[in-house]
């Protein structure tokens, strides 16, 4: 396999070279019963640091690390950046991040890409979620953001603490925590589309000696849409205590609870021929979905963690997890086939109804310190994760065929209401169990070797049982692999007190569910991934800079070929020899008192053995391979210090996607151009206590496609909108 070489071009040499002035190496000390790392004022928790990057993070190794110090490109999203931004929900905030492209199912579902892979890897404080992608039934990022202290992203292969998952990028949502002092704010936000939300936040010691701390968040979202006929209701409850039961031991318990109530939900998007093979021109507004047709969500997580503080700097942490979610799912949406050009008719409905209940439980324990060899210390830990669920549900009968009554023209979501009758019944369990062990050692002051491996065995077994009558057979699907081995390398080599190369290797291995024209379930997807690259940080790490180049490649990689006519899944063939190459640069902290800023470029190439584009899964489309994700804010000085203006630009380059087309009687090729985004933002802190934001976003209301070939149909993205929020701290 070819091997990544270091080159560093003179825009990278400009970029790294913002500042002379050497900073300081980070170090970094675990306090128990804090929330902080502390890394030259820098903690890990980045709320009220007004910072744009962090002092500490672990999740690429377990370890704690500085970003510098970490062998891998890394994006931090802080508690600052969402406030600057209006961000609502984990979505909201990946939009814009630099690395991570956008592409949208329908008016609920969203799919993030970085380095050209769908990202399927998604934490809660370092503990691995579900992710369901195209059938969402746990929409990860759409979850609530108020909770949230930062998000921490790796980009690649990250096996050695998920375990499995795609070689894009691994989102691990780190939540807020107690504070020892008393905190609390309230604020309200309306926006474009009548819009609205509240969102409580109190916290503070529940002793007088402050060794019980506590934390209580709560969120209401109501709001309609471009679209038309569609809305959503949102809500969050979080609550999370904090006991130091004595010096040496941390006990940790929480409750993390949400819904989602949309309506007019739809499924799939826009036509995109009409039935004389002309293309189609609905408007951003156009709804194809039925006004009762909805996806509701409930979740419910509970979490705790012990740690113990042991001889010479050693530390035991025992995490529990449950998460428990249950969807009830009622589609129908008006995208099937081609309508006529002069009347609007002949279309038919896409529809179905899906529900379930889904209890998964993980287990983490390991221990981590240092240890001397050599007359150096270096750092090691080693852990078991454990992780089960189970989901079950009743299957309904979606095979009635319904035209669209009328003409499409005329649609407004006014449809009576359908009748999915039960016809059956099925179970989906899915184990993960891992052994991992990392260690950085040092065997000089300026060279960090970073080993690790894992140990892993996954299961999975899928079974539908049909009634009598239902006319459908029964199936069943399982895969099972011990003793997978992941392994994991990388070398971080201090050219002075600011600069340092790095470079870092893993292996991917992704089982999949997904099945062949056959309905064989593929093998899984094996290969590997390397990253070199070039860090930097300033100002005592407060302004981090790196230029990384990256190789993956991938045997097994799932690409869709079409949909069964009977059961509505997709079909699926393997590929081999799929190749992903790119460089990526990024700037993110503070380039001046006052001034913040998070910036990034990245290319991305894949393409197969045979040198041809590949189309991802479940959309059928590519992924761009330029994107440019900036944003900024500026505090002003002098008199004018209450006020804070800031913007931001995202660019991405042209993609495509395969849509079929009835009149040639095969799949097109379809674009969506390069397209560029401005948002805008404005803050006047009117005094100590209360402040108003102003963020619009999309200002020139630039008209373009974010989803291609889902079910051979287009979707637009959001139009230029607006929201106000004001906020007051007590």
């Amino acid at each position: 396999m070819s091997h990544v070489r270091f080159a560093l071009c003179p825009l990278a040499l400009a970029l790294l070279s913002i500042s002379a002035n050497a900073a300081e190496k980070t170090a970094q000390t675990l306090q128990l019963g804090t929330t902080n790392i502390s890394a030259q004022g820098l903690g890990a928790t980045t709320e009220d640091t007004r910072s744009y990057t962090t002092g500490a993070m672990s999740s690429a190794t377990g370890l704690p690390l500085s970003i510098r110090e970490t062998p891998q490109s890394v994006t931090v999203i802080t508690r600052q950046q969402m406030d600057d931004r209006g961000v609502q929900s984990v979505g909201d905030a990946l939009r814009n991040t630099p690395g991570i492209s956008m592409q949208k199912y329908d008016s609920d579902r969203t799919e993030f890409s970085a380095r050209g892979l769908a990202i399927t890897n998604f934490q809660y404080d370092g503990i691995n979620i579900p992710y369901d992608g195209v059938y969402g039934e746990n929409p990860n990022n759409g979850d609530d953001a108020a909770s949230i202290d930062r998000i921490e992203i790796i980009k690649g292969a990250t096996g050695l603490m998920t375990g499995s998952g795609d070689p894009s990028a691994t989102v691990n949502l780190i939540r807020k925590k107690p504070t020892k002092e008393f905190k609390a704010s309230i604020s309200g936000t309306v926006g474009s589309w009548d819009a609205y939300r509240t969102v409580g936040d109190i916290s503070g010691s529940l002793t007088d000696s402050g060794n019980v701390r506590g934390r209580f968040v709560g969120a209401y979202s109501d709001q309609n849409s471009y679209l038309d006929h569609y809305s959503q209701r949102k809500d969050l409850f979080y609550g999370i205590l904090e006991a130091d039961l004595s010096d040496d031991t941390l006990l940790t318990f929480g409750v993390d609870k949400s819904s989602t109530t949309p309506r007019g939900s739809s499924w799939t998007g826009n036509p995109v021929y009409f039935a004389d093979g002309g293309r189609t021109d609905f408007g951003r507004h156009f709804n194809s979905a039925a006004d009762w047709s909805r996806r509701d969500f409930d979740n419910i997580t509970y979490f705790a963690s012990l740690e113990q503080a042991l001889a010479n700097d050693w530390k035991f942490k025992v995490s529990l997890d449950q998460k428990t979610t249950d969807h009830d799912t009622r589609l129908a949406s008006a995208s099937g086939g081609n309508p006529n050009r002069a009347t609007g008719e002949g279309m038919f409905m896409y529809w179905g109804r899906w529900e379930g209940h889904r209890v998964q439980n993980t287990a983490d324990v390991n221990v981590s310190g240092p240890f001397t060899l050599g007359g150096r210390e270096h750092e090691l830990i080693v852990g078991v994760m454990t992780s089960h669920s189970r989901q079950t549900g009743a299957t309904y009968d979606t095979s009635a065929f319904s035209e669209v009554p009328g003409s499409i023209y005329d649609w407004d979501g006014n449809l009576p209401k359908q009748d999915f009758p039960k016809n059956g019944k099925y179970e989906r369990t899915q184990s993960q169990n891992g052994i991992y062990l990392a260690t950085r050692l040092r065997p000089t002051d300026d060279l960090s070797v970073i080993l690790g491996s894992r140990l892993s065995t996954f299961k999975y077994n899928e079974d539908y049982r049909y009634n009598p009558g239902a006319g459908l057979d029964d199936t069943h699907t399982s895969y099972k692999e011990h003793g997978v081995v992941t392994p994991y390398a990388g070398v971080i080599y201090d050219l002075d007190d600011t600069y340092s190369l790095y470079a870092s290797y893993t292996s991917i291995y992704q089982p999949q569910t997904y099945k062949d024209a056959n309905g064989s379930t593929l093998a899984p997807v094996e290969g590997d991934s390397y990253e070199t690259g070039l860090k930097a940080a300033y100002f005592d790490g407060r302004l981090n800079a790196s230029l990384a180049f990256f190789r993956i490649e991938q045997d097994g990689v799932a690409e869709s070929i079409g949909t069964n006519a009977v059961t509505n899944e997709g079909i699926y063939k393997a590929i081999d020899g799929a190749t992903t190459k790119g460089v990526e640069l990024e700037l993110a902290g503070e380039l001046a008192e006052g001034w913040n800023v998070s910036a990034g470029y990245t290319y991305a190439r894949t393409r197969d053995a045979d040198e041809q584009r590949m189309y991802g899964y479940p959309l059928s489309t590519t992924k761009p391979e330029h994107t440019v994700r900036t944003f900024t804010t500026y505090r002003l000085p002098g008199v004018l210090d209450k006020v804070t203006v800031g913007g931001g630009v995202s660019w991405q380059s042209a993609f495509y996607g395969k849509i079929y087309s009835a009149p040639a009687g095969d799949y097109t090729r379809i674009k969506q151009g390069g397209y560029t985004l401005v948002d805008l933002m404005s803050r006047y802190q009117y005094n100590e206590h209360l402040s108003f934001t102003v963020n619009a976003n999309n200002v020139f209301d630039k008209r373009y496609l974010t989803g291609l070939g889902n079910f051979d149909t287009t979707f637009y993205g959001e139009p230029r909108n607006l929201m106000l929020t004001t906020k007051w701290d007590f």
